[in-house]
């Protein structure tokens, strides 16, 4: 049962979440080492001081504590946010290549209907060449003169035994 469940789960989903998962530990060790840094230290009292006003004025210790929460958290935002953008264009070309293999399957459904056309066309075309040729012998047969004619009633020639007419 457990292995059909994770067979139905998304392998990037998961894997996204054990990625922003692992990013927390980088972000606490990125604040530490940004903590006993002179020139971290220097840089978040310098933007501190650009953003004081009269109701806000940080001290030292507190101005690079901050520096350090922003800091961590710029760390896990970027790689959640990588690891968002590349699942979302794994997944936009996992369906761009549904799409080919569909417009593939139709070209290929396409082709094969295509050549049973044809063949069908070509057997069409045989039997109705043989049905001229069936239709060119019957009206030959109907234009060709009967040998065994006897005289038509009503001959105002009657003929006589060499054939000549004779009149009435």
């Amino acid at each position: 049962m457990v292995v059909l469940m994770l067979a139905r789960l998304p392998i990037g989903k998961l894997a996204l979440l054990g990625i922003r998962q692992a990013a927390r530990p980088v972000a606490k060790v990125t604040m530490a080492a940004a903590e006993r840094s002179k020139t971290f230290q220097e840089c978040c009292v310098s933007a501190s001081r650009l953003m004081q006003t009269d109701r806000l004025k940080l001290p030292h210790d507190q101005a690079v504590q901050a520096g350090c929460t922003m800091l961590g958290e710029a760390v896990v935002f970027g790689v959640s946010a990588t690891a968002l953008i590349y699942e979302y264009h794994r997944s936009k070309d996992a369906e761009r290549q549904r799409q080919e293999d569909a417009r593939e399957e139709v070209r290929r459904e396409a082709l094969t209907h295509h050549a049973e056309l044809r063949a069908r066309l070509a057997l069409l075309e045989h039997e109705i060449k043989g049905q001229r040729e069936e239709m060119a012998a019957v009206r030959a047969e109907v234009a060709r003169p009967k040998r065994n004619a006897s005289p038509v009633r009503g001959d105002k020639y009657k003929r006589g035994k060499s054939g000549a007419a004779l009149s009435n």
